[in-house]
Parts: structure tokens; C-alpha cells; sequence
């Protein structure tokens, strides 16, 4: 045990000693010599294995002290700081004092330095030399490594300790002479030289705060450049003294996590946040690298101050509430050479090709590159060329392409105000690719309740890397309740008279997913696949709702885009002809609902059918009806439908779906799952089984009009 490290000695003696009687045997180790000038103890303690009669320890524990002899190194420029200083708090002189930090893992003498108290224009100096002025009964000052020292007025510590509340362990007060550390109500700068002339103002510059220190003002925290009144210093000052330095941050705690959210951080070497973590106020040092692992969130309270650079990796998450200085940089990782809605979670990046270069941007045919905007009125893309130069705009979504696997990097400015992602387009189909501006993730079911730009239906739709080869664009309802993560893209439709779309700051999260399942409702995920790809349709059931048509809660496949392979749904009640991807069902009518089950597929194909479930009520069971065949088919886990096509299907009146707990047959088929609905001008019928059917329409005066 002890305070020495582990190179700082050598135990050559065997760990377990055996003694004969009346027997003295030595406990051998050599002292190293170490790049530190500390003063070190070694504690040996002596345990009894072997239980011997009579055998008595006197004493069990016995500590080696070992004193350095080294003279300690003097400051260098980037190793120590001015930190914090306070005038006079409420005319109590005692309160004053200046803050300074030790940035390295070993002890540094403060005897040859001094501090420079200046007017900002370098005037009316006075010098206070460590070596000769100040007060403490050790005339050598040092500050000990990672560590600080308080310099202060006060007349004895005591009283510093109590006007300002705290304990000190290091502080020192100067003596003699004009004792009066600051200037009152005048502007003032303060330097810390080493060498030179005692009590003159020559020697080596270390740190300079004149850079920073201006008008008059009774306090400041060098770590955010923010100036506090005496009636706001008020226990302010003296509470960055308890700052420990952990593996690059100086924060107010032994670590950056989740305790830190009230207290300031300041990264004077480069740091990775590796567990949720939060502050008020965090500054980064010019040259230094603060690093936001992947899926780890970190949220500022306060400000930002970025002099040097911040990196936050693919899936992490940084939330700023006040202002934020500086460039951040977010990195997305796209596993594949596929396309990927992206968007660009910062402002003021641009793309040309030095961007494509950088990012490893694919090339497609002549001067196309892999960056593409969507035009709404012809439902196409438009594709970056070679040498164009454009930014990318705050809220709008892109199509991205990578040559091969990595990282696509965004660089700006945080957005830490409401976003503006413009006028949706009302032409074409209506559909607009937005994105997510923050580097957080954003909840869809704010949004898509609250912006009335967006269609009545209240769903938005992203790109499913997941499904089959190619990917497919999948449905997200309201009742889905996506988590957009930073950087992703979706697109949304638009109501019929457009309207200005907006982002809220206040809809910021520090955690979330892709792709989030409610558990507690019941689910059915009906599946399609023709060995190559796959597609799905969901049917949710929800309390509250209809047979028919809810707000927000039915999701239309998406026809921005072909769909050669695709499993919908149409309504139960009140069909239109839609394609839902999701349809929400009433929890109290299982066996009485029928849904009509439509496929896209070509001729020739061989397709599978699957259902699988979450949280569906037990010895429920889910039947496929096939009118063609006259079939049903069980749903299950050890059971699906298989067939190849004779024909292309584009449409519903082939396939239904039946939940029921009892086996259904063709002989129990009823006319329940006729579907009629008015396309255009005519009059669509499907459902019939094979064969003829007679059809007869009637106005409502009972008049028969079609025969």
C-alpha cells in the first residue's frame, strides 16, 4: 500500500517469510528513481498464514517514507492556468483570491515565479514573487500534479475559509507591501511569469488572462469567460477549488457522468466521454479533442465553448440548452455501399468534391455523384455533380452513397434553436425528404401531431437498410412513436395546402432508437419474401380504435417509389382502395374482422407468406385465405404459405386474413370479406370466389340501376 506508485520501487524479498525460533530475517526492496518529485510512503503489513502457539505480531502495519530529493520543475506554457479570480465579494476583502491549475502528473515549484497585477492597458503593475512575498511557512510553493492552488488576500486562511464557505487544502497568502490583489471597479489583466528578476516583471510568460479579463467586473470563471456581479458572486467563487482532474476534463467530480449536470467542465486534453454524462458549462482547450463515444449522450445545461475540436461518433448524442461557440463534428456510419436518408445534424457544412473525396462519396454514371436531393414534383432525384459546390440546408433530408463501409462526417455549428426546414411541396405525390438537425434524437410523434403542414394521415416514412437486399422504404404511424437518431433522414407528405414544417429544440433526447415496437399492444408482422427480398405490413391492435380510418394510427405504403415486391393492407370498414403498411384494428372484435390482404409480386416468382406476433392474445390463431386456391392456410411458427406465381398480383382480392380461435375450411367462408369501393369513375369488386358471380347495384330509391 502506500502513495508510491508501482515503478518507484522494487520488492526483491519473497512474499511469504519463514521463521525458525529466536530467528531475524530482513524485508529487502530498492528505491527507484521516478520522474516525479514527490515525497512517497511504502506500507508493508505482516499477516500470520501458518497459526503458531504463542506466535504474537507487535506491530502488524510499518510505513517507509521516502523523501525526493529533486528539485520540482518550474511552469512551462500549457501546464499551468489561471483559472478563476474574485474581487472583493460584497466589500469582503477577505473573499479575493486568484485560481491556479497544474495540468500535468507531476509537482510543480512555484519559487522562482511570480504574478504580473496590471491595468489592461499593462500599467500600474505590482508584482507578487513566490519566492520572496508570499506567506506561508515553507517558502517553496507547489502545486501538486492535476492539482490547484488558492492565492488570496485574506488575512489568515480561516477567514478566507470562512467568508467563502469552503476548506482549503492549498493556499497561499502574500505578505508586505500593497496587499490589495485587485483594482476594484478598473479593468485589470493578470500575468504569471517564472525566471527573471525577483519582484520585477521579466522572466518567462506563462499564462496571460488579458485576453480575456475586461471591464469591471468582480468575478470570473477563466473556463467560460463569464463575469459575475458581487451580488451573484455570492458562493460562486472558490467552488471551482474542489475541481479534480480525471483523464483530461476538469470537472467537479471524479469523473464526467451523470452527477456533474450543475458544475462546470473544462477539457484541457483530449477526453472521450464514455458514459452518459451531463454539465452546466463545458469549454474545450485550443488543440485539444473532447470525443462523444458512440450511443452515449451528453447534455450541457450551459453553454458550449469549442476553441479547439469536438467529435461525437455515429449513434451518440449532444444536447447544448444555452448557446454553443465553436465547430462540433458529427460522424454517421453507413455499413454498406447502399444508399442512406441522411441529413446534416449541424449547419454550414458544405459538399463538393473535396467533401466526396474526404467522405469517400461514390460515382455513379458521368459527373453524378452519390448526394442527391429529392424533387417532389416528378418523384425523382437530383444527383450532386463533379465540382458543384451547395450546403447542406438545416432540416432537409439527402440520399447518401459510400464507395465502400465507413463514415460520413458532418462539421458547423450546432442548431440550439427551433429549425425551420421551409414550404413543403404540394406538387407530385407531395412526399418532401426532411431530416433531423440536431445532433439528438427527436421524437416523430411530436411532429407529426403538432405541424400541421403534414398530411391529415400523420405518418412519415424512412429507409429500412434491414429489409431484404435492397432495403425498402417502411411506414412509421403516430402510434409507432419513432426516435429519429441524428443524421436521419425521412420522408413526409404533405397536406394538400402545404404549409411551413418546424423542428422544436425543446423536442431534443439524449437516447433513443431507430426503430422502437410499443409492447403491451398486440401486433401481427406479416411478412412477404421471394428468396431475394423482403417486405412487411403490420396490423396493430389498439383500444380506441376503428375498423376504419384513424388519424395517425394507418400508414400508406409509400408511392414515391415503385414497389415490385409489397404486402399491404386495405381497411376492414369504409375501404378507398389505399395500400396501408400499417393499419390499427379494435382490440374487442378479433374474430369478426377480416382484412383484406394485398400483394405485388411478379409473374413466375416463388413467394412466402409469414405472420409472426407480439403480445397476441393466447389460442388466438391467424388463417391466410387464398380465393384462388380456395385454401387456408395457418400462420405460425412452424407453418407459412408458399406458392409460385402463375401470374403477376398488383392488388387486393386474392389474399384475407382471419384471426380466430377455431380452424377455419373453404366451407366456412362467408361473404364477409367482399371488398367494394369506387376507383375513378368505376366500381371495384374483389373477394369473389372462383367461378361467376352476379352483381346488382340499386340507388337509394330502390330503383336496380345495373344489372
Amino acid at each position: 500500500g502506500g502513495t508510491a506508485e508501482v515503478g518507484d520501487y522494487t520488492f526483491t524479498s519473497p512474499t511469504a517469510l519463514s521463521f525458525s525460533a529466536n530467528e531475524t530475517q530482513n524485508i529487502i526492496f530498492d528505491i527507484n528513481d521516478d520522474a516525479d518529485t514527490d515525497a512517497e510512503t511504502i506500507i508493508f503489513t505482516i499477516t500470520e498464514t501458518s497459526a503458531v502457539s504463542g506466535l504474537v505480531i507487535s506491530q502488524s502495519t510499518h510505513t517507509v517514507t521516502i523523501t525526493d530529493d529533486e528539485i520540482p520543475p518550474v511552469p512551462v506554457a500549457g501546464t499551468v492556468f489561471i483559472t478563476e479570480f474574485s474581487d472583493d465579494k460584497g466589500g469582503d476583502f477577505n473573499s479575493e483570491f486568484i485560481e491556479l491549475f497544474n495540468n500535468s502528473n507531476e509537482t510543480i515549484s512555484l519559487n522562482t515565479s511570480k504574478l504580473i497585477r496590471a491595468a489592461a492597458d499593462n500599467s500600474s503593475e505590482y508584482v507578487y514573487d513566490f519566492g520572496t512575498d508570499e506567506s506561508t511557512a515553507d517558502d517553496d510553493v507547489t502545486i501538486p500534479a492535476y492539482g490547484f492552488i488558492i492565492i488570496t488576500r485574506g488575512a489568515t486562511r480561516a477567514e478566507f475559509d470562512s467568508d467563502q464557505g469552503t476548506t482549503l487544502n492549498v493556499a497561499v497568502k502574500f505578505n508586505g507591501g500593497n496587499t490589495n490583489l485587485f483594482f476594484g471597479s478598473t479593468s485589470r489583466r493578470w500575468r504569471l511569469m517564472t525566471g527573471g528578476t525577483s519582484n520585477t516583471d521579466d522572466g518567462t510568460l506563462i499564462d496571460d488572462t488579458s485576453a480575456v479579463l475586461s471591464g469591471s467586473r468582480d468575478y470570473q470563471n477563466i473556463f467560460t469567460d463569464t463575469f459575475v456581479s458581487d451580488s451573484d458572486a455570492n458562493g460562486t467563487p472558490g467552488a471551482l477549488e474542489y475541481l479534480v482532474y480525471s483523464g483530461g476534463a476538469w470537472v467537479n467530480t471524479t469523473a464526467m457522468d451523470g452527477t456533474t449536470a450543475a458544475k462546470d467542465a473544462y477539457i484541457y486534453d483530449d477526453y472521450t466521454v464514455f458514459a452518459n454524462a451531463a454539465a452546466n458549462n463545458i469549454g474545450v482547450n485550443t488543440g485539444k479533442t473532447l470525443t462523444v463515444n458512440s450511443s452515449i449522450g451528453l447534455d450541457v445545461d450551459g453553454n458550449l465553448t469549442v476553441n479547439g475540436n469536438m467529435s461525437i461518433n455515429s449513434g451518440g448524442s449532444l444536447i447544448v440548452s444555452g448557446t454553443s461557440t465553436g465547430n462540433v463534428t458529427y460522424n454517421r456510419n453507413l455499413a454498406t455501399t447502399n444508399w442512406y436518408l441522411m441529413s446534416s445534424p449541424v449547419a454550414g457544412e458544405t459538399y463538393d468534391d473535396a467533401y466526396v473525396t474526404a467522405n469517400s462519396i461514390a460515382s455513379g454514371t458521368g459527373d453524378n455523384r452519390g448526394i442527391a436531393l429529392y424533387t417532389p414534383s416528378d418523384d425523382s432525384w437530383d444527383y450532386m455533380q463533379s465540382g458543384e459546390t451547395a450546403t447542406f440546408a438545416a432540416g432537409n433530408g439527402y440520399s447518401v452513397k459510400r464507395t465502400f463501409g465507413g463514415d460520413i462526417s458532418f462539421t458547423g455549428t450546432l442548431n440550439t434553436d427551433d429549425v425551420s426546414a421551409g414550404e413543403l411541396s404540394v406538387l407530385g405525390n407531395r412526399f418532401n425528404l426532411l431530416g433531423n438537425p440536431y445532433t439528438s434524437h427527436i421524437a416523430s410523434a411530436t411532429f407529426l401531431t403538432n405541424e400541421a403542414a403534414v398530411s391529415e394521415t400523420q405518418t412519415l416514412w424512412v429507409w429500412n437498410q434491414a429489409t431484404g437486399a435492397s432495403g425498402a422504404y417502411e411506414v412509421k404511424t403516430v402510434a409507432d412513436a419513432m426516435v429519429l437518431a441524428p443524421a436521419q433522414a425521412f420522408f413526409v407528405k404533405a397536406n394538400a395546402a402545404g404549409g411551413t414544417f418546424n423542428f422544436a429544440e425543446s423536442n431534443q433526447a439524449s437516447s433513443g432508437g431507430t426503430f422502437q415496437r410499443t409492447e403491451a399492444r398486440p401486433e401481427i408482422y406479416l411478412s412477404i419474401s421471394n428468396q431475394t427480398d423482403a417486405r412487411e405490413a403490420k396490423i396493430y391492435f389498439i383500444d380506441n380504435m376503428t375498423s376504419g380510418f384513424d388519424v395517425g394510427y394507418e400508414g400508406e405504403l409509400f408511392n414515391g417509389v415503385s414497389n415490385p415486391l409489397a404486402i399491404y393492407t386495405h381497411l376492414v370498414a369504409d375501404s378507398e382502395g389505399k395500400n396501408y403498411q400499417v393499419q390499427s384494428l379494435p382490440t374487442n372484435n378479433y374474430e369478426n374482422m377480416i382484412v383484406p390482404v394485398g400483394v405485388n409480386a411478379a409473374s413466375g416468382s416463388a413467394i412466402t407468406i409469414e405472420a409472426s406476433t407480439n403480445n397476441f392474445p393466447e389460442g388466438l390463431k391467424i388463417f391466410l385465405e387464398d380465393k384462388q386456391d380456395n385454401s387456408f392456410t395457418l400462420l405460425d411458427t412452424d407453418a407459412n404459405f408458399n406458392t409460385t406465381l402463375e401470374n403477376d398480383l398488383n392488388g387486393i382480392g386474392r389474399f384475407y386474413l382471419h384471426t380466430t380461435q377455431s380452424v377455419l375450411n373453404t366451407t366456412a367462408a362467408t361473404l364477409d370479406n367482399i371488398s367494394v369501393f369506387k376507383v375513378n369513375n368505376s366500381l371495384r369488386i374483389l373477394g369473389l370466389q372462383q367461378g361467376k358471380a352476379s352483381v346488382k347495384l340499386f340507388n337509394i330509391l330502390g330503383r336496380q340501376v345495373l344489372n
